[in-house]
């Protein structure tokens, strides 16, 4: 750039120096013009002196005018009449003008003076015309114009007889290409300015590559194949995710789904089984379904991950618990580190964080998280959890929690003990703030691994007060909650209305399905992804496949869209398939899933 610009600064000073040099053949040539006019104005003057002359002392003037016409015409004026006057006198033939007697002269003959021509000189003076384009373009109309100019004041020129000013054409010189050493290749790859700029580069390279168009389809035949998996009880692998660097020896702790880009997903993992002093405790994964074989971003943290989710709200942000307690939050316009934290007090957690969610709206939303400190902590407020039960009060371990759509103010929790429990975040005319202690959902026999509400609350069927648990106790349960506006004035035990008994190991999660009102998903330690339709059946699932039977799958997350879902297992691999035709409600879904809950 700075190198263009001096260049058009002395193409500047090389159009000032012709303007000028223009100017001063103008001015030559007026001044030329003034010369020519003085002396035709003393020529004009001197003829008339002459015929005067001539008309007063007759053929002696002519005589004398006639032998001294060369030396006259250097002479001024009054030199001239003095001599004539003096020649009069001293001449015999000649009577002073005083004398009576005035003999009369002959006629002298008067010679007429020979027309003189005029010419004139017209000059125009056109300003050159300055295009900006490309270097050479504008050489060249430089030169154009000069030409131009030179042309039009020829005349000029030969009259003033001045020296034509040179032209001087600017050569552009090409740049040397610089070879660099490998020495110097090797410093300049290893600058962080150049590896990010490789590895952006590199991440669109990859992402256009991954298109499935067919370059190659020919449209003058027919193309169509008979899908041999159609009506094959399978699921389609969309893509795995797995990072020799980042998630080799790390089990999948949490995934989610982005609420803005569907292609991206989460993948938060723990500390590495046998890992270096250089390695991050925690690392938390962004994939991307066009981009295989590394993660889009990476977080770090300096603790193990135990939950990760996207801000519901602010897409760019993705949030953390650690099993240190601290909640962290990463975004994904700057570094790898964490932009915020909590500090590690006794205001906040002190164990590990095992559930986060975000409630509210875009204006006003609150980060609710849960840990096995016998607390639920809030940015503004703690809520500390106890049970009395036989006179007995006994902390509450919280294992998962969950809120029913649509709702801000009371929340579901389940607990180490195999219970749950509904929880008041505000105090209201008939209960208070906290644990409700006289509701007690009861029927599982271990740890309470997974929770979830139905996702349907608005339309003609709503569905918003029944949720799903899953446990170590090897089961999935259905329940169904009670009214939150008629709390129980004595204790009450609820029961589940539907328990699923399939598996043959722990379920470590369960989910329902976003868009289908009567499917569910569950994972369990044998590696299996089960799906369930309880409209055909409210035993056994309708689908089951082993992912990985070496492993166990810790954690599940459906898509939005519903067609598709992400598993995350032990040794660090997430899994994405595509449920095809199962996802897929019929009109009248809703009535069926009503009626099979009635018989329930």
């Amino acid at each position: 750039m700075k190198s263009r610009k001096e260049e058009l600064e002395r193409k500047r000073q090389k159009l000032a120096e012709l303007r000028r040099s223009r100017e001063e053949r103008k001015n030559a040539l007026l001044n030329a013009q003034k010369k020519e006019a003085t002396s035709s104005v003393i020529s004009r003057d001197r003829k008339a002196i002459d015929e005067l002359v001539a008309s007063l002392v007759g053929d002696i003037s002519s005589v004398s005018s006639i032998n001294d016409k060369s030396s006259r015409s250097n002479t001024p004026t009054s030199q001239i009449q003095s001599e004539l006057s003096n020649s009069a006198v001293s001449s015999p033939g000649l009577i002073p003008s005083g004398t009576q007697s005035t003999p009369e002269l002959p006629p002298t003959p008067v010679r007429k003076a020979k027309p003189l021509d005029s010419s004139e000189i017209l000059i125009f003076d056109f300003p050159p015309a300055i295009l900006y384009d490309k270097e050479i373009q504008t050489v060249e109309l430089y030169d154009e114009t000069t030409e131009k100019d030179e042309t039009d004041n020829v005349n000029v020129e030969i009259e003033t007889s001045e020296p034509e000013v040179p032209v001087v054409k600017e050569v552009i010189k090409e740049e040397k290409i610089t070879e660099f050493s490998e020495e110097e290749k090797k410093n300049i790859m290893q600058t962080d300015g150049f590896k990010d700029f490789f590895d952006y580069s590199t991440k669109i390279v990859e992402r256009a590559l991954d298109e499935p168009y067919d370059f190659m389809i020919d449209y003058r035949i027919d193309n169509t194949v008979e899908d041999k998996k159609a009506n094959d009880n399978t699921l389609k692998l969309v893509q795995s995710f797995y990072s020799e660097e980042w998630t080799k020896d790390r089990t999948v702790t949490d995934l989610d789904w982005s609420p803005e880009f569907s292609e991206l997903m989460l993948g938060s993992y723990n500390k590495k089984k046998q890992s270096l002093i250089t390695d991050p405790y925690g690392v938390c994964c962004i994939w991307n379904l066009h981009l295989q074989g590394r993660p889009e971003f990476v977080f770090q943290t300096q603790s193990d991950i135990t939950s990760a989710c996207f801000s519901k709200f602010h897409p760019k942000l993705v949030i953390g618990g650690t099993y240190s307690g601290q909640i962290v939050l990463w975004d994904m316009r700057t570094k790898s580190l964490p932009v915020q934290k909590t500090p590690l007090t006794v205001t906040g957690h002190a164990h590990p964080i095992y559930k986060m969610q975000m409630v509210g709206t875009q204006n006003s939303n609150n980060l609710i998280s849960a840990s096995s400190d016998d607390m639920l902590t809030q940015p503004q407020e703690i809520i500390e959890l106890v049970s009395s039960s036989n006179d007995k009060i006994s902390d509450i371990a919280i294992t998962t929690f969950d809120f029913p759509d649509n709702e801000i103010s009371s929340f579901w929790i389940g607990t180490e003990e195999g219970r749950v429990h509904q929880v008041n975040r505000y105090e209201r005319a008939d209960s208070k703030a906290g644990l409700n202690a006289t509701d007690r959902y009861e029927g599982h026999g271990g740890i309470i691994t997974g929770l979830s509400f139905h996702p349907q609350s608005t339309g003609s069927y709503n569905f918003s007060n029944l949720f799903l648990t899953s446990s170590i106790d090897w089961t999935v349960k259905l329940w169904r909650t009670k009214s939150t506006l008629k709390p129980s004035i004595k204790e009450e035990i609820i029961q589940p209305i539907c328990s699923f008994d399939y598996a043959n190991d722990y379920v470590l999660d369960v989910k329902w399905s976003p868009e289908h009102p009567a499917m569910f998903a569950s994972v369990d330690g044998d590696g299996q992804l089960n799906i369930f339709n309880i409209n055909q059946d409210q035993e056994m699932p309708i689908f089951s496949m082993t992912v990985d039977p070496y492993h166990s799958l810790n954690k599940l997350k459906w898509h939005k869209d519903g067609k598709k879902i992400s598993v995350g297992s032990s040794d660090g691999h997430i899994y994405v398939y595509d449920i095809g035709d199962l996802s897929i409600a019929s009109a009248d879904e809703n009535g069926t899933f009503q009626k099979t809950l009635q018989e329930l």
